[in-house]
């Protein structure tokens, strides 16, 4: 009887050793789960976040690119609130009449809104405030509506307690995955350029960043940053006064508009987007 026993008991122990077996090896490892989390937000997020890579600007790059499809906000008939009393019709803003479109950040949300290690896009106070986090000279940027071609649009910001080579930039006709855009840079210490940015965080000089004059070293009061797009031909403007031109015909179709931000000397780094509009060329 107790050798009968005994069989009976390894029978069971072998029993529940083939089972655990089982069930070992029909759990996924945890480069699986990775992967299959990865997908997810990839898919219903259309969100990717890409290696560092060497580029034409200084030290290293790393990217938040999602992008959001919203429904168009209903235009607003009014001007920008820090238009000049002097009518010049230099000034696009003047020059085109009322905007087609304008957005101005007065609710507790917007499109725009993201957040990451990196980077804050924060809609609150009137403003879309945008904060760059964690490492130094690496870009996060966040594209949602309108999608644009052929138009000129300008957006209203204000930058503290920035320094030197600290920036920001507006980005026009993203691609659907948000890896591919045109943005206008500038910087703290009052220098801009013009960029397009590739796929794995390649970024192409179009225009180096430089020194104009109608661009500020003190962005602590409001200023209207200005694009003119038209085919492959692009016109800068800074509070209605054109700082520069460039052609680029690599990104020629509409695309989704944006906003950039990396640190350089000020950890923390905000700026604040008072108001983004744009209106249709005649």
């Amino acid at each position: 009887m107790k050798r009968s026993g005994s069989i009976y008991l390894l029978i069971l122990i072998l029993l529940l050793l083939s089972s655990c077996g089982i069930s070992e090896e029909t759990m996924p490892t945890e480069d699986v789960l990775g992967t299959q989390v990865s997908i997810i937000l990839t898919e219903t997020a259309l969100h990717s976040t890409l290696p560092p890579t060497e580029t034409l600007m200084p030290s290293q790059t790393s990217t938040e690119v999602p992008i959001t499809e919203t429904p168009t906000p209903t235009p607003t008939p009014t001007q920008t609130s820090i238009l000049t009393a002097t009518q010049d019709l230099s000034d696009p803003a003047i020059l085109l009449g009322l905007p087609a479109w304008t957005y101005d950040f007065n609710g507790s949300s917007s499109p725009w809104d993201f957040e990451s290690e990196q980077a804050l896009f924060e809609t609150s106070g009137g403003y879309l405030n945008i904060t760059s986090r964690l490492n130094p000279n690496w870009h996060s940027w966040w594209v949602s509506t309108p999608r644009l071609k052929d138009a000129y649009l300008e957006a209203i910001i204000e930058m503290e307690d920035c320094g030197g080579f600290d920036r920001f930039g507006v980005a026009i006709r993203a691609s659907t995955d948000g890896e591919q855009f045109y943005f206008i840079g500038l910087t703290c210490d009052g220098r801009w350029g013009f960029f397009r940015m590739a796929p794995n965080v390649e970024i192409f000089e179009i225009l180096a960043f430089k020194e104009a004059d109608a661009v500020p070293e003190d962005w602590t009061d409001p200023h209207r940053i200005g694009i003119w797009m038209e085919g492959s031909s692009f016109k800068f403007f800074v509070d209605g006064k054109e700082i520069g031109t460039a052609t680029d015909n690599t990104l020629s179709g509409e695309g989704y508009t944006g906003f950039l931000i990396a640190y350089s000397e000020t950890p923390g780094y905000t700026v604040r987007v008072d108001q983004l509009q744009y209106w249709d060329l005649p």
